[in-house]
């Protein structure tokens, strides 16, 4: 009874946790095992679950054989996607490698309509000097050069004068200078010399004096060892002078090598400036092309943001609800409510989107302008296109003739006071005879109605009333479908993948209807034209009317997000050779100051060969001058020790000698002053004829100017008629030049357009070719999801089937288990002591008294735990070696666990510690066992065991003391 309840719980359990997705009223049957009398049997049962584990593989089996044949449909859908990527590839790079020649040929028109430009003016300059060729003219103009001739010698002669004033004025300024410089050694060498003669009068003096002998002989001395040491002085600085030279070498050496650094840092940052900017430039290039592309995109998205759609959530839905309504004996008796839900959320899933500028024009809905009758018509085909492209049918095309239909038929409902809620067939019929149709019915129209109580109209009014015309339409408003089989181009009864292509147009009216009351009806006409249906082609004009659909704009979108990505992905790379240009500019400049600061630090390395060379010259000096002056204390010496009479005549020379040096120092400063007054006035005059000479060169200039200008005049005037034939040839050989290249140009575009149209094409298959791969793998997913629902069935019931078979050797143990426990407890309760609820009791079935059993333990009348016993799991109570007591061996087990076990009691006398052990001796009475609790005691020995002993009778043992 619990088994069979159990297995049902389980199986009740797998259905509720969703894991049998796919039932059969076997499984079902299978699921659910009734507990009472009227259980199926077992071999039902077990037949049941056969069954429902063949029908479960037999899905996993076809499962799998649909998804294998899916993935091959969907491989093959993905090799046809490929290939037709690979040829949308192949047909964008002619078009990009056409569009790049195209280029090319109107660069070379423009360039050439330039040369023609420029030799039409040519032409009209040399015509016009021809005519101001007169021998008048021609005459004038040739005095006119030989003027400008003479003007330009007169000029030159001046001009020359000029410059030979200023040169010679230049030799005086220099002469001038020479003497002023030579004027002032003179002075310098005269003052030099009167200091001499007056120090040589002094000397004399000094030397008169008796008193002085010793020190002029000390000073003669003197002279003479400075005179030595200047010779060792001017010895060494020859060698200093040596030595700077040759620094001075290395020095220069060092400035040039680093001038070379920096001459070659130069020319490295000047390149790489150059070619910086040159990457700048190309980096604001692209960045220019990217932004321009950017906005194309951000144009075309917009345009797509407001662009109204038509979308079919599930295409095989759709078809499956159109087909459904024409199949049966009755129109629409198969339509299912799946079906019509499906086209009520088509219907409530798409709706208009109005337009803001649209909602700004006002029209005349009885009278649209034929572009108004365009706009509309070239909308409403865009929205019937969306719908037909998704259904993979073929799609609609405006053309001029469908156009003037639906003209005529509006026209002919406002004409004939149409005010019913249905089709004006007549005026229909005169409408397509007229534009050469077949006529006597309604072959063309569907009509939607939106009635409303004003007659002021926008254009996004017509668009939103024409919208829902084809939303509801495709919808199968009305429980019927025979607008959407008018509108989607498929004959009455056929299948819905088969469609024609059509000519299409869209119109409007609005006129009151007359019923239960008046009120104003707005009616959006759609009209298609079947080619079957032309009877007059001279009357029905099939030439498209361009216009831009949603097509088109994901074709241009997505052009032109090719091309930002071409353009993207080129200013990255203009920004990585921008960065490394700059990069490789800012090293170059480090480069540079690196080479400027050591070129700095070699020119900071002082010059030594100038100071050296004055050293010497001044220790030359001094000894030229120390010689003389140890020359006039040698004689000053001999003059002391000397006579009287000549030292006065020292004296005497002295003095004439200072005399005639102060003479030669007034006459060289003299001279100086004069030097300098003269330099000044020479360089006054030079000033003037250098403003001369530079005002004379200019009027050379422009007097060249004037005759080079003469000249041509003259030139023009008499070869006007060869001027004009070189301009007519000229003018002749650009625009030949012109034609084959404006040739080229109309054939690379008409190249261009061809490729353009392989490239739409191309893109068309692709599109068709992503469609059917998207239902291709649409419908792997799906046999996908199938396959793995039908394996979770299967595993379910091998699951299941494992599951009960664990439940049911675990039921099997546990019946084994609670056997052998129940004998087990039997032999328990003959063996020995044995507990029963919460008591234990004997062999016979006697209370055992002072013990008692809680939470598995044997507790005594003190609430103690008895040591030493334990209760196993048939109940028994057992000692440490699991042999089971008895009224016979209780007190010798009791008695043996006592030997056996740890010292139980501590206590501290005079601070020593002892540890004693007890044994308990038996009781005479059987069933009543004495307390076996154990507690410390802190008394003295003997004594407070006994008292920490209570219930026990007597001391069989005492252990001996231990002292620690």
């Amino acid at each position: 009874m619990k088994k069979k309840v159990l297995t049902t719980t389980i199986a009740t359990g797998l259905m509720a946790a969703g894991v049998l997705t796919i039932q059969n009223p076997a499984s079902a049957k299978a699921d659910t095992v009734p507990t009472g009398d009227n259980a199926t049997s077992t071999n039902e049962v077990a037949t049941q679950k056969s069954d429902a584990k063949t029908i479960a593989q037999d899905n996993v089996n076809t499962a799998q054989t649909n998804l294998d044949k899916s993935k091959a449909d969907t491989q093959n859908a993905s090799d046809s996607l490929q290939q037709a990527k690979v040829n949308e590839t192949t047909a964008q790079k002619a078009v990009d490698e056409q569009t790049g020649k195209v280029s090319d040929a109107q660069n070379n028109v423009d360039k050439a309509q330039a040369d023609v430009t420029t030799a039409q003016n040519g032409l009209t300059a040399a015509q016009e000097n021809a005519k101001n060729a007169t021998e008048t003219n021609i005459q004038a103009a040739k005095d006119n050069v030989a003027t400008q001739e003479q003007n330009v010698a007169t000029a030159q002669d001046q001009a020359k004068q000029a410059n030979d004033g200023v040169a010679e004025q230049t030799n005086k300024v220099t002469d001038a200078q020479k003497a002023v410089n030579d004027a002032q050694k003179d002075t310098s060498v005269a003052q030099n010399n009167v200091n001499a003669a007056q120090k040589t009068v002094d000397d004399a003096k000094t030397a008169m004096d008796p008193a002085n002998v010793q020190a002029t002989v000390d000073a003669a001395n003197k002279a003479e060892a400075q005179v030595n040491q200047d010779k060792q002085n001017v010895a060494t600085a020859q060698n200093n002078l040596d030595n700077a030279k040759a620094a001075d070498a290395t020095r220069q050496t060092n400035i040039d090598n680093a001038q070379k650094a920096v001459n070659t840092a130069q020319a490295n940052v000047d390149f790489s400036t150059k070619q910086a900017q040159e990457m700048k430039d190309q980096f604001n290039k692209y960045q220019g092309i990217k932004d321009a592309a950017q906005k194309e995109v951000d144009g075309l998205n917009d345009k797509l943001s407001n662009v109204n759609t038509i979308t079919i959530s599930d295409v095989e839905a759709y078809k499956k609800a159109f087909n459904d309504w024409y199949t049966g004996s009755k129109r629409g008796e198969n339509w299912t409510e799946e079906d019509k839900n499906f086209l009520n959320d088509f219907m409530n899933s798409n709706t208009y989107k109005g337009n803001a500028a649209d909602k700004n024009i006002t029209v005349d809905i009885n009278h649209l302008t034929a572009d108004q009758i365009k706009e509309l018509s070239l909308f409403s085909a865009d929205l019937l296109n969306q719908v037909r492209n998704q259904l993979g049918l073929p799609k609609v095309i405006v053309t001029e003739g469908s156009l003037k239909l639906a003209k005529d038929v509006t026209d002919n409902y406002v004409s004939d006071n149409w005010d019913k809620f249905d089709h004006d067939v007549d005026g229909i019929s005169r409408a397509a005879a007229e534009n050469g149709l077949l006529s006597g019915g309604n072959f063309y129209e569907d009509a939607i109605f939106s009635s409303d109580f004003s007659e002021a109209s926008t254009m996004d009014d017509l668009k939103s009333i024409l919208y829902t015309g084809i939303v509801t339409m495709i919808g199968g408003s009305g429980d019927e479908m025979l607008h959407a089989a008018g509108l989607l181009g498929v004959d009455f009864g056929d299948d819905i993948s088969t469609g024609k292509e059509q000519y299409f147009s869209a119109g409007t009216s609005m006129f009151p209807i007359k019923e239960d009351q008046m009120w104003i009806t707005k009616m959006g006409h759609f009209f298609n034209i079947s080619k079957d249906y032309i009877r007059d082609s001279a009357k029905f004009s099939t030439t498209e009317v361009p216009g831009t659909s949603t097509e088109d704009l994901v074709t241009q979108l997505n052009t032109a997000k090719a091309k930002l990505a071409s353009a993207t992905d080129a200013l990255n790379k203009a920004k990585d050779a921008d960065t490394q240009a700059q990069q490789i500019l800012a090293k170059n400049k480090v480069e540079l100051t690196t080479a400027q600061d050591n070129l700095t630090k070699a020119q900071n390395v002082p010059v030594q060969t100038e100071i050296a060379q004055k050293a010497l010259t001044d220790v030359q000096n001094k000894l030229a001058a120390d010689t003389k002056i140890n020359e006039d204390a040698q004689a000053k010496k001999e003059a002391a020790l000397g006579d009287e009479a000549a030292k006065q005549k020292v004296l005497d020379q002295a003095n004439a000698n200072l005399a005639t040096a102060q003479k030669a120092l007034t006459d060289a400063q003299a001279k100086q002053k004069a030097a300098e007054n003269n330099l000044s006035a020479e360089k006054a005059k030079l000033a003037s004829l250098q403003q001369v000479s530079n005002e004379k060169t200019q009027d050379v200039k422009a007097a060249q100017v004037a005759l080079d200008d003469a000249k041509n005049k003259l030139a023009a005037l008499e070869n006007a008629p060869l001027l004009v034939k070189a301009a007519e040839d000229k003018l002749a050989a650009a625009q030949k030049a012109l034609d084959p290249v404006e040739n080229v140009l109309v054939s690379e575009k008409a190249k261009l357009s061809a490729l353009k149209q392989d490239l739409a094409d191309a893109q068309a298959d692709v599109t068709t070719a992503q469609k059917n791969y998207d239902e291709k793998l649409a419908i792997q997913t799906k046999a996908q999801t199938d396959l793995d629902n039908a394996k979770k069935v299967l595993q379910a019931i091998y699951d299941r089937e494992a599951l009960e078979a664990q439940i049911a050797a675990q039921e099997k143990a546990r019946e084994e288990a609670e056997k052998k426990a129940a004998e087990e407890k039997a032999q328990a309760e003959k063996n020995g002591y044995h507990v029963d609820g919460n008591k234990v009791v004997d062999e016979n079935g006697n209370q055992v008294s002072n013990w008692t059993v809680k939470n598995g333990q044997i507790i005594d009348n003190k609430g103690k735990v008895v040591s030493g016993l334990t209760i196993n799991k048939a109940g028994a109570v057992v000692n440490k070696t699991g042999q089971q007591i008895n009224s016979k061996n209780v007190v010798d087990n009791l008695q043996a666990n006592k030997r056996t076990q740890a010292p139980v009691v501590q206590s501290k006398v005079a601070g020593k510690t002892y540890v004693s052990t007890v044994v308990v001796p038996e009781k005479a009475k059987a069933n009543a066992l004495p307390q076996t609790g154990e507690k410390e005691s802190k008394t003295t020995l003997v004594g407070e065991i006994l008292v920490g002993l209570g219930s026990l009778v007597g001391l069989f043992g005492l252990g001996r003391k231990k002292e620690y």
